[in-house]
């Protein structure tokens, strides 16, 4: 109970000068919003520290969510409100997980060398990886017998159905994290015993056999093999670390995140850790055990005036956080002087990378490497210190005690002024998460085409950076939506710049409206960032730009409206590596490639004067279409090979133009069906769209993926108009076949014997009388045939 009542310490903001009083930040040493002041007395350079990746596997949608939200804080703060941003990042290269990821994959690849042919003793090593495997991680599977590999999945059906079907393994509880763990044990069994069911299991391709049961191989080889691997032989590590921390940086940069100011890494600030933890244990706030392992000492700590557990005061007590922020590969101890008490570093154990320290070879423990790194980077105080809100306990919170720690001078010492936590991206109630195997890489993601790095940064600015996301259709649409008519406004606006003949003075309502959006704007991004409001003033300067009639429109307004809207999206981001300050009008991707525009442009300025003429009153003459043909003769072209499809279709409009100069009987209609087909079939075969409007040039535009559902529903919806059609016509053609076939003769088969003098059945084919109900029924189907018969006739006389 204890636990529930703890409050966080006071906190007040730094004392200093700020360019922008008005803006506040959430920050999460005390869950509100608070004046933002930089420690830099001029109120100018903010230092910023963020917790990196650990780099042992691909970089998923949820690390997506982080960083990129991380990256649009770093732009407002740098490119909006124009503060000198040093931006420390690190790479967590060395903790339990990556010491057991990178063990285990060198162990696997020395035991295939070894036995590069699937064998009885491969199998049975196999056999014993299984059962040990479902042991631990599957206990509610029958064991004794366990179910055999091919019977698995029913096993684990009746073990575990009611996870498998979204719920939770306790009645009345919410599925959650413990449930996506038994998923992803079982789904890990499941492509195992795929391979192992197999009756030519021998004669398997042994990289698809060794791939399939690897994640249960791993702990069994981990168990017997890897004590032998040598404490300095930090390469088999950093084999790993180094493949993924490239990788990564590929993925973040794809999503256009910035790189950092400065990177480090912990394997090369090993000895460094060591000397930050001895200044703890000095200080009096660390403690040495028997086996070379430091621990830091809380009680000690808050005893001497500091205070612990900052963020979640809480959590202090959550032993099952505690322990997964110390990790798998823990030692149990019963010297430690509290339970709460944490390891800062720890003595290597064989087949553990290590590093020489006062105490023997040891390495450090997680939270401290952050500590050391970002102090010796920043120093004693920063600004700013970010990650996800996962981090907040135990890993932050350690974190300020050790640094505290390390710079205390006999008071209580604050090295993190504002800390902000990104929020989670969720799949079905349950965090993403590379130990859970319920994610989506961002590289699988961008190649598959579920996202592009603006649709997916799109999402997160419309939920805000400190919220919980779960992607939902609703939230996809909205973003697309937003997407779309942003991309429309900065082409009309584009269009309406340049546009000459558009009034010369400015729009007095519009020009309001963009200074109303602009002070709305900065107070939305001093509200802690927020971008969702953000988002939707851009939205509603958009909707007042749309609504302008085009009398009204001026091309002073259209352009500062555009440069407007370009400069905030390319803040939050959104125009690649576009700079915020430019004179520019709009985004990545609202420009046709290069080499089509010296040919596509001359194209869509003829197919304008021919539409438009062939469209009026008057039509199209002979005339007018040499003149035009005349006036675009000379086209300065372009030496770039990849010029030569676009400039091949300019030529081939050329002809057929001419072609239906000279020969056509309709020049009007022959014109219209020309202009139809190079917007329908040739330039967007090219991904290029001319989007016609009424009395105004055509805009010329990208394919862009609203474009082409678009157009894929209207032409799904004509599919389906043209099979109703078709089926009424079919219905209407069988129906007057029918009708062929006179009433008086319809029942005369071999069924009956004798008729009457309409042809209706008296007798059945044995003599009997036909039974009155059967009568009845037959008299029925004889007035529907005598009516169908007699439009039938009445069709063939029309005939």
């Amino acid at each position: 109970m204890a636990s529930v009542t703890r409050q966080q310490p006071p906190w007040s903001a730094p004392t200093g000068t700020t360019p922008h009083p008005k803006l506040q930040v959430y920050n999460s040493l005390t869950r509100s919003k608070v004046p933002f002041v930089p420690h830099d007395p001029n109120g100018r350079r903010v230092t910023w520290y963020a917790c990196g990746p650990t780099v042992y596997d691909d970089a998923h949608l949820g690390h997506a969510r982080n960083y990129v939200s991380t990256d649009i804080l770093r732009r407002i703060l740098r490119d909006y409100f124009k503060f000198d941003v040093e931006f420390v990042m690190n790479i967590t290269d060395i903790d339990d997980k990556i010491i057991l990821r990178g063990r285990q994959q060198h162990l696997l690849e020395e035991y295939i060398k070894l036995y590069s042919h699937i064998n009885g003793e491969v199998l049975g090593m196999v056999e014993t990886a299984y059962r040990r495997y479902i042991h631990k991680n599957l206990p509610l599977i029958e064991q004794d017998p366990l179910p055999l590999p091919k019977d698995f999945q029913a096993a684990a059906r009746k073990a575990y159905g009611k996870v498998l079907q979204g719920e939770a393994i306790e009645s009345g509880a919410k599925a959650g994290d413990k449930e996506a763990k038994i998923k992803m044990h079982i789904n890990t069994v499941t492509t195992a015993t795929q391979v192992m069911d197999s009756s030519q299991m021998t004669d398997s391709d042994p990289k698809s056999f060794y791939t399939a049961v690897q994640d249960i191989l791993y702990p069994l080889l981990d168990e017997q093999e890897g004590s032998k691997i040598r404490g300095d032989d930090h390469a088999i590590f950093t084999k790993l670390t180094k493949k993924f921390e490239e990788r990564f940086f590929t993925d973040v940069r794809a999503l256009n995140v910035m790189d950092p100011d400065e990177l480090t890494r912990v394997t090369e600030y090993g000895q460094e850790i060591a000397t930050f933890v001895n200044k703890i244990v000095e200080n009096g706030f660390g403690y040495s055990t028997s086996d070379g392992s430091v621990y830091f000492d809380i009680d000690a700590f808050e005893k001497a005036g500091n205070s612990y557990a900052r963020l979640e005061p809480w959590n202090r007590s959550n032993n099952e956080l505690q322990a997964d922020g110390e990790g798998a590969l823990s030692q149990k101890t019963t010297e430690k002087r509290s339970p709460a008490d944490f390891a800062i570093w720890k003595a290597s154990k064989p087949g553990e990378p290590s590093w020489p320290s006062t105490w023997g070879p040891g390495r450090p423990g997680w939270h401290i490497e952050c500590s050391a790194m970002a102090s010796a980077k920043l120093g004693k105080q920063m600004d700013i210190h970010s990650g996800g809100i996962d981090l907040a306990f135990p890993h932050h919170d350690n974190e300020l005690a050790q640094s505290e720690a390390y710079w205390s001078e006999g008071t209580e010492h604050r090295w993190v002024n504002y800390f902000l936590h990104m929020g989670h991206l969720s799949i079905a109630g349950s965090k993403m998460s590379k130990s859970l195997k319920n994610f989506t890489t961002i590289r699988t993601a961008l190649e598959r085409g579920d996202w592009t790095p603006r649709s997916l940064r799109i999402v997160f600015l419309l939920g805000g950076w400190r919220d919980g996301i779960e992607i939902t259709d609703d939230l996809v649409q909205a973003g697309s939506g937003w997407e779309d008519r942003v991309d429309n406004f900065f082409l009309n606006a584009k269009y309406a710049a340049a546009d000459q003949t558009l009034n010369n003075e400015k729009d007095p309502r519009l020009t309001l409206a963009l200074q109303s959006a602009e002070s709305e704007m900065y107070d939305a991004l001093c509200d802690s960032f927020n971008t969702a409001r953000a988002m939707a003033i851009i939205s509603r300067l958009v909707g007042d730009f749309n609504s302008v009639e085009r009398g009204a429109l001026s091309s002073p307004s259209a352009r500062d409206a555009g440069k407007w809207v370009t400069k905030m999206v390319t803040v939050f981001g959104l125009n690649g590596k576009a700079p915020a300050e430019s004179e520019d009008i709009g985004w990545e991707g609202i420009d046709i490639p290069s080499p089509a525009k010296p040919y596509v442009f001359p194209l869509a300025s003829m197919r304008d004067k021919l539409r438009e003429a062939a469209l009026s009153r008057e039509g199209i003459s002979k005339d007018l279409m040499n003149t035009v043909l005349q006036q675009h003769d000379e086209v300065n072209g372009s030496t770039d090979p990849s010029s030569a499809t676009y400039a091949k279709l300019l030529h081939k409009f050329k002809s057929d133009v001419k072609a239906i100069a000279s020969s056509s009987s309709n020049l009007s209609k022959d014109i219209l069906s020309l202009c139809d087909r190079v917007r329908d079939v040739d330039l967007w075969n090219l991904n290029i769209y001319l989007e016609d409007r009424e009395s105004r040039p055509a805009l010329v535009r990208p394919v862009t993926a609203p474009l082409a559902a678009a157009r894929q529903e209207r032409e799904d919806r004509a599919k389906q108009k043209a099979a109703e059609k078709a089926k009424r016509e079919q219905e209407a053609r069988e129906k007057a076949e029918k009708g062929k076939l006179s009433h008086r003769d319809m029942f005369r088969t071999k069924e009956f014997s004798a008729w009457d003098n309409d042809g209706v059945p008296t007798k059945m084919a044995n003599g009997d009388e036909v039974a009155k109900s059967r009568s009845k029924k037959l008299k029925k189907d004889w007035e529907r045939q005598k009516k169908a018969h007699e439009a039938w006739l009445a069709a063939s006389q029309r005939a």
